[in-house]
């Protein structure tokens, strides 16, 4: 997908020219930069190992190198990926100036897509008072108006100031698959949604990957939340993980915070699997800067690893 989009902005770079206009800026702004939505947990895609509360059920020590720190940061790392594949264009874009201007509306094109031989793309903006909508649309040459059909669409309300406000993202998997386009690593998806809010903290976003059968796998999902210092939370699933004595899979509802550089804190709640029915299975896990362990409680354990006053300051997430 990525190789995709990159190809789109070659054409785009080499199409557009100009200045912007100050209302060009108002769209502009509209578009979701990366890095008011991107996850900023310390270390992501550094020093990643196989191990994880997925692999792991024996204790843990003082010491190691936390396993809860070990899975946020793989859904810290997938969620950033699924920001890049989206937001790599709209980045791009906004970097650009459009080719036709009306007063409530902009557009970007129509080109040739040299990675899609056969087809034309365009980018359109419109704005109906602080809301701006925005497609991603493509079309074989040579048809008419008609034979648009989107395969990217989002929106922008602007309710707090310079790109603060309420939006989404959504990447029509199915729709462009239905097209002949080859999807690649995410040809199980019907689609990829992107919703966040920027207007007050703590920033919001939160990211659904909708599978395009049963048989492709369970929806997934992920929120990040995150406050100007350095506070950032995490929440997530894990589905058929062996965690508790007695073989069976269970499934893990975890939310992490974190702090800039004093490390953090998760909290798993168990379900299914070995957890007798009506009940939950909960684990504590806090880690230093370094992301090693410093305290650890589950309930179906009697024995507390570490000191609970290590565990970092994180309550300002509390709300």
């Amino acid at each position: 997908m990525r190789t995709s989009w990159l190809l789109l902005l070659g054409c785009l770079a080499t199409a557009c020219g100009g200045n912007f206009s100050n209302d060009d800026l108002e769209f502009l702004n509209a578009l979701p930069a990366r890095e008011d939505l991107a996850s900023k947990l310390p270390g992501t895609e550094r020093g990643v190992s196989e191990g994880g509360l997925r692999q792991r059920t024996d204790p843990l020590a003082v010491g190691e190198r936390s396993t809860l720190y070990e899975d946020t940061n793989r859904a810290s790392n997938v969620f950033n990926r699924g920001l890049d594949g989206l937001l790599t264009l709209l980045e791009n874009i906004r970097e650009r100036p459009p080719t036709t201007r009306a007063p409530d509306l902009r557009v970007w094109g129509p080109w040739r897509d040299p990675s899609h031989p056969g087809h034309e793309v365009r980018f359109v903006m419109a704005r109906v008072a602080e809301r701006f909508d925005y497609r991603l649309q493509y079309r074989p040459e040579r048809s008419d108006e008609e034979g648009w059909w989107t395969a990217l669409e989002g929106s922008f309300q602007a309710n707090g100031g310079l790109r603060e406000g309420e939006g989404m993202v959504r990447l029509l998997v199915a729709e462009a698959r239905a097209h002949g386009f080859n999807m690649a690593g995410l040809a199980n998806l019907a689609r990829l949604d992107i919703g966040y809010q920027t207007r007050e903290p703590p920033i919001g976003v939160q990211m659904r990957f909708v599978p395009a059968s049963i048989q492709s796998g369970s929806e997934l999902l992920y929120a990040y939340r995150e406050l100007p210092d350095g506070l950032g939370e995490m929440g997530f699933v894990l589905e058929d993980t062996d965690v508790l004595p007695g073989g069976q899979k269970e499934k893990l509802a975890i939310l992490s915070r974190w702090t800039k550089d004093r490390g953090g804190v998760g909290l798993v709640v168990v379900t299914g699997g070995d957890v007798p029915a009506g009940f939950t299975a909960t684990h504590v896990e806090c880690w230093d800067a370094s992301f090693r362990v410093t305290y650890v409680r589950r309930s179906w354990e009697t024995t507390v690893v570490g000191d609970a006053s290590t565990c970092p300051d994180v309550s300002a997430l509390e709300r």
